[in-house]
């Protein structure tokens, strides 16, 4: 994960193939624990489709869920902005500032969204902006996407790097406004992108009290495989981990309530347990497509903030981001984990 040096060319726009899924995303998450705000933005462009879209969602310490979603069509070829997002690139590898404007959804109970067209119709919407300025904590890890064998995951991307971050701005929805403090994690891909390609995937994030950071990636492929990676992060340098297990508790509906990672660095074992945030924010968010035989493949991605507790002691707050294919209306990856 470590083995490549990810140039600062990389930072920008990748010329696509024929390929009509290739796809170029930039995703930026955040856990900010003294205002409690903790989310994400994504811009993903599809140039051999002329189209791209906008996405941001943010967690609100009360318990209400903020969501925005646009899909403006073709975007100039350098271009790091779609819609009301926009990336500004202000050292490559080092520093970006990011910014939102427009109007988005308040929800007060993010298990609407799936239902999204009902949920958005009839969901407030206000006002919101989110200022970011994000610099690099340690270097950037993952592949050029030069050999395909170095993709961590072919159908999602042929190239990927990942950033631990730290992050500060500020956001305001309607009349409020929030703080940002805290850190988190980018991430930049291109190449075809097959949302329903994994059987399932488990990416934690948790940013801890004491400044540092943790990424756990559990992939389950289709074809039974399964790659594991994990990455820590301490005073600005981060070094990869071995990820030895991911295991998660269920609610009834099938959210990931309960996380446990066990990570191994430099011959010390950590267990990473994250909780989902009281009040509870599970927010599935959905691709949808049509197989082989004609049928429609639904794949589903999970969010939510959680309180993460290390064996160690160090406490901090972060997300998880929980991609499963849809089967008989439960996730792919429920029967692995019990329950609760």
């Amino acid at each position: 994960m470590f083995a490549e040096t990810i140039d600062p060319v990389h930072e920008f726009r990748h010329p696509a193939d024929t390929d009509p899924s290739f796809n170029e995303s930039t995703y930026y998450n955040f856990a900010s624990a003294p205002s409690g705000v903790v989310g994400w933005l994504r811009i993903a462009i599809q140039p051999n489709q002329a189209t791209a879209q906008a996405t941001a969602l943010l967690f609100l310490p009360g318990g209400e869920v903020v969501f925005a979603y646009a899909r403006p069509g073709a975007v100039a070829d350098d271009a790091l902005a779609v819609g009301p997002i926009s990336i500004e690139i202000e050292q490559p590898m080092r520093r970006q500032r990011l910014l939102f404007e427009g109007s988005a959804s308040v929800l007060s109970d993010g298990r609407a969204l799936s239902n999204p067209g009902a949920a958005l119709r009839s969901a407030p919407t206000e006002h919101t902006t989110i200022t970011l300025s994000v610099t690099g904590a340690g270097t950037s890890f993952g592949t050029t996407g030069e050999s395909r064998s170095d993709a961590l995951e072919d159908t999602l991307a042929l190239g990927h790097f990942e950033q631990f971050t730290r992050v500060i701005g500020e956001i305001t929805v309607g009349g409020r406004t929030f703080g940002v403090d805290g850190g988190g994690l980018r991430d930049h891909s291109w190449g075809p992108r097959d949302w329903a390609g994994p059987l399932y995937y488990r990416w934690v994030t948790a940013v801890m009290q004491d400044g540092s950071a943790l990424m756990a990636l559990k992939v389950q492929r289709r074809d039974g495989q399964q790659t594991a990676r994990a990455a820590v992060c301490s005073a600005d340098h981060a070094v990869a981990a071995a990820l030895q297990e991911v295991s998660v508790s269920w609610t009834a509906d099938g959210f990931c309530r309960e996380i446990q990672c066990g990570l191994e660095l430099e011959g010390d074992h950590v267990e990473l347990c994250g909780t989902a945030r009281q009040p509870e924010q599970f927010v599935p968010l959905r691709h949808r497509r049509t197989g082989p035989d004609g049928r429609e493949q639904l794949t589903r991605i999970g969010y939510a903030p959680y309180d993460f507790v290390c064996s160690d002691g160090r406490r901090g707050l972060g997300m998880v981001e929980a991609l499963d294919q849809m089967i008989d209306g439960y996730p792919a990856g429920m029967n692995d984990s019990p329950a609760r």
